[in-house]
C-alpha cells in the first residue's frame, strides 16, 4: 500500500471523526463563534457537508474506465446535501458502501489495483461509523 495514500486517507478521516457524536463536546465550543453568522450550524451539518464532498470525490478514479459509475457518487451526494438528518446520514452511508462495493467489483475485474481496497476498506468503515454515530435514532453511551 502506498504510504502517502494511507497518510492522506487517514488525514481525510479527521473531519469525519471530529464531527462524530463522541467528539461533540470538543467541537461545539469551536463552532460557537461561527454561529454568530449562521445560528443553525452544528457538527452533524458540517459532517454531512464534508461527507458529500468526499463521496463525490470517490467517483474520480473511475472516470476513464467506468464513466457512468464515476458520476454516480456525486449524484448520490448532491441530494444528501439538502436533506435533514437522519436521511442525509443514511444516504451518505449507503453511498459510501455502494462506492466500496463498486471498487471491490472493479478490483476483481482488475480495473483498479487490489491494494486500493486495502486503503478503502478501513476508510469506508470509519466514515460510515462516524456518520451513523450522529444518527438521532442511535443511542450511544
Amino acid at each position: 500500500m502506498n504510504k502517502t495514500g494511507a497518510m492522506l486517507g487517514a488525514a481525510g478521516l479527521v473531519p469525519f471523526v471530529a464531527t462524530s457524536r463522541p467528539c461533540r463536546e470538543y467541537v461545539d465550543p469551536v463552532l460557537k463563534p461561527l454561529r454568530k453568522w449562521r445560528p443553525s450550524l452544528n457538527a452533524t451539518e458540517l459532517q454531512v457537508t464534508y461527507g458529500c464532498c468526499i463521496l463525490s470525490f470517490l467517483g474520480g478514479p473511475h472516470w476513464f474506465t467506468k464513466p457512468l459509475w464515476a458520476v454516480t457518487p456525486p449524484l448520490i451526494a448532491w441530494p444528501a446535501a439538502s436533506m435533514p438528518a437522519p436521511a442525509s446520514l443514511d444516504l451518505l452511508s449507503i453511498g459510501f458502501v455502494a462506492a466500496f462495493v463498486a471498487d471491490a467489483t472493479f478490483a476483481a475485474l482488475r480495473l483498479v489495483p487490489r491494494t486500493y481496497l486495502l486503503l478503502r476498506a478501513p476508510l469506508t468503515l470509519v466514515a460510515v461509523g462516524a456518520l451513523q454515530s450522529n444518527h438521532p435514532a442511535r443511542k450511544f453511551s
